[in-house]
């Protein structure tokens, strides 16, 4: 049985808006320095404290890695500069802003800000619910590149209808430039729980992908790894870890009972990479 959305809060006033001069950059502006930027990928961040996770500052290193410039968008509301193991690396920009609209009010605000996102050739809108990456994941940003589609995203859901799901999202920036898309982006708005996010934002993104008959591409299908109404990355985590997903939720770390077999990540994680998954959170 389908679990139910509920859905029906009243949207509150328009991210950009609100942002006001309240958002701010730790540093140097990465991207304004370099030409002819390629790849850019964006990752929303929260946390209650400035200390970048093992799991954040991994996944920003295989970014740049695979040569994306990064746009690292933090709502920490802890006012301090973000903490790094090391030094702020080279290609990486720091955004600072409230913290309202959760994911999408960050990406929206990064898209908003830096014009030249929409001008790359791959752009990538990742956030922090993932642990990990806990071994390389370039054949799955491969997919990514070699997609001739509109969208793509590393997985998508039946849960509440089909879906992208959001914690990665790819687009040529062409389809950025999209007016619908555009608008979109514009219109992002402060919601009041994350029920409406995930209704207004994430299912409402891919019901205007549909509508505008963009064509996606997702790396790794549901049907692939759970049942028709599941969510692939609670109910089929240890089924993506056999596909190459090197990734688990963090919620499944934090509230193990939210999957059937969630009690056993731990020691799974442990027996395929002999990592200590609580150092990655």
């Amino acid at each position: 049985m389908r679990r139910f959305l509920r859905r029906g809060g009243v949207a509150g006033p328009r991210v950009l808006e609100i942002n006001g001069t309240a958002v701010t950059v730790e540093g140097e502006e990465e991207l304004n320095l370099a030409r002819g930027v390629e790849r850019v990928a964006i990752l929303a961040h929260w946390a209650v404290s400035t200390r970048l996770s093992r799991s954040v500052t991994s996944m920003v290193a295989a970014l740049l890695q695979s040569s994306y410039y990064v746009i690292l968008v933090s709502t920490t509301e802890d006012p301090d500069p973000l903490q790094w193991p090391d030094v702020r690396p080279e290609g990486v920009t720091v955004v600072r802003r409230p913290n309202l609209g959760y994911d999408f009010g960050s990406w929206a605000t990064a898209i908003d800000r830096y014009p030249q996102v929409v001008k790359a050739d791959r752009v990538l809108l990742m956030n922090d619910s993932l642990a990990g990456p806990f071994a390389p994941f370039d054949q799955l940003l491969a997919r990514f590149h070699e997609t001739a589609a509109d969208a793509w995203a590393m997985t998508d859901t039946s849960q509440f209808g089909h879906h992208l799901q959001s914690y990665c999202l790819g687009f040529p920036g062409r389809s950025l430039q999209a007016a619908p898309v555009r608008r979109f982006w514009r219109d992002i708005r402060v919601e009041p729980t994350k029920e409406d996010v995930i209704w207004r934002n994430e299912i409402g993104l891919s019901r205007l992908l549909r509508r505008e008959r963009f064509v996606w591409d997702v790396a790794i299908p549901f049907r692939r790894v759970v049942a028709d109404g599941k969510n692939p990355t609670i109910i089929g985590w240890r089924a993506l870890l056999d596909r190459g997903f090197p990734f688990v939720k963090r919620e499944l770390l934090h509230r193990p009972e939210v999957a059937p077999d969630g009690d056993q990540v731990r020691a799974e994680l442990r027996r395929r990479f002999d990592v200590d998954a609580d150092e990655w959170v």
